[in-house]
């Protein structure tokens, strides 16, 4: 027998009595009353299971809810996470483009200072030429420093990407 039958065997067993009975053509009053009262107490027991299995499913829905309303929370700030994680690795990837053309400025400064300028006042008699080659080494320092910023922080984010990769392969997402 499984459980089901297990739990509602009286009720099956006074069921069947009673049907033979009624095949028999020997039902009698006191038959009558004692399987009314048998069916009223099964009513009354199917309404304290309906309570208690409405009072759970309540219980079910509403954690339901918060599980919902806690994953809402955790996409937003993974999102969040996410944000700052990129902004942190463009700041670093940045300060050191800044730093690697900064000293490339301060060489080719003192390389222009020491070889250029010299050559510059000896042979072309146009003022402020030292100024416009300077300014030309300027822009170029800048575009360089741009274009070694997108490449350090095209390496970070493959470290992230692979680092991610790495995470859901052992299973930590």
């Amino acid at each position: 027998m499984d459980k089901n039958q297990e739990l509602y065997y009286d009720e099956i067993n006074s069921l069947r009595k009673f049907r033979s009975k009624i095949d028999s053509h020997a039902v009698y009053k006191e038959d009558l009353d004692s399987f009314s009262d048998e069916y009223e107490e099964l009513i009354a027991q199917a309404k304290v299971i309906t309570r208690v299995s409405d009072r759970l499913q309540k219980k079910l829905d509403n954690a339901n809810i918060q599980i919902k309303d806690q994953n809402e929370e955790i996409k937003f700030k993974n999102i969040e996470l996410k944000t700052t994680v990129d902004q942190l690795a463009q700041a670093r990837v940045g300060r050191r483009a800044s730093t690697i053309m900064l000293s490339v400025a301060l060489v080719l400064f003192i390389l222009e200072q020491i070889f250029i300028e010299p050559l510059i006042e000896e042979s072309i008699d146009i003022p402020y030429v030292g100024l416009g080659i300077l300014g030309v080494l300027f822009v170029i320092v800048k575009v360089l420093e741009s274009s070694l910023e997108k490449y350090f922080m095209n390496k970070e984010k493959k470290k992230i990407l692979e680092a991610e990769k790495t995470q859901e392969e052992q299973g930590w997402s």
